[in-house]
């Protein structure tokens, strides 16, 4: 007899294959910006819906030599029972009740790095990562004045094996047919993620570049999602974050930014 330990492990693991597969099949010559606040549909809502759109997004990088980069994506917001899609976050929902969901998350990363980012050569010798899935639990509550979110990840697609958590609060006004988010958030990264996407091994040592191991990282993030409903069926979607980094990732030797500013833009079709 299939347990339900069973049962959700293999869920996981299609879940995995899926986001790897959507957010692999972008072009892989940037980092792009995902949208993935749940304001088109409130996360408690239990209204099935399937929607599809695209968004394009211009990202700020923190690597030597490395400017803005900018890629789309595509959107996906579906509800079906306890399953949800929206943008490329994939969810499960375990217990519910009127105003909190706790329940299993899988995201796509898109923290890659290869030398040819790099404008003149600042990051020769330095290995490619990939573009990577996390998958944990997830917790939201919502309030009457605001809404919370946390959850708690790791690398399940075998890139760094590192691990993550994200606490974010935000409140939505709404005019008409405008709802804007403005929303304030904290991620801690391990010391494995952090040296994987942004350390320096010792075969990758340069004049100049010393190694860079292990050191965990507390980063801040703050943004501004915004979603307009000209009609029934269109939803236009946009976020402006600036994300401020740790020391355990502005101390090594291949980073020069700290505060990146990332710009998205999207819209989404709902067929129902």
């Amino acid at each position: 007899m299939i347990t339900i330990r069973q049962a959700l492990l293999g869920t996981l693991k299609r879940f995995s294959c899926l986001l790897f597969l959507m957010s692999a099949g972008a072009a892989v010559s940037a980092a792009p910006t995902a949208i993935n606040t749940p304001l088109s549909r409130a996360p408690l809502d239990d209204t099935s819906h399937f929607g599809i759109g695209a968004t394009t997004s211009i990202t700020e990088r923190p690597f030597v030599g490395v400017d803005s980069q900018d890629e789309g994506l595509p959107y996906f917001s579906i509800r079906y029972k306890r399953f949800s899609v929206e943008g490329l976050d994939a969810g499960l929902d375990l217990f519910k009740n009127d105003n909190s969901v706790f329940g299993l998350l899988l995201t796509p990363r898109f923290y890659e790095v290869k030398s040819s980012f790099a404008d003149d050569g600042e990051l020769n010798g330095i290995d490619t990562t990939r573009r990577t899935v996390f998958a944990g639990v997830s917790y939201q509550y919502q309030h009457a004045l605001f809404q919370v979110a946390a959850n708690a990840l790791k690398d399940v697609a075998g890139e760094s094996d590192g691990t993550e958590a994200n606490l974010t609060v935000s409140r939505g006004f709404n005019w008409g047919d405008f709802t804007i988010a403005p929303s304030l958030g904290l991620v801690w990264q391990d010391g494995r993620l952090v040296e994987h996407f942004y350390g320096v091994a010792d075969d990758e040592t340069a004049p100049g570049r010393p190694a860079y191991g292990e050191h965990s990282s507390l980063n801040y993030q703050a943004a501004l999602t915004g979603i307009w409903t000209p009609g029934k069926h269109w939803h236009l979607l946009a976020v402006v974050k600036e994300d401020y980094l740790g020391e355990g990732i502005t101390d090594s030797p291949i980073i020069d930014e700290r505060s990146l500013t990332s710009v998205a833009v999207g819209a989404v079709f709902y067929f129902w």
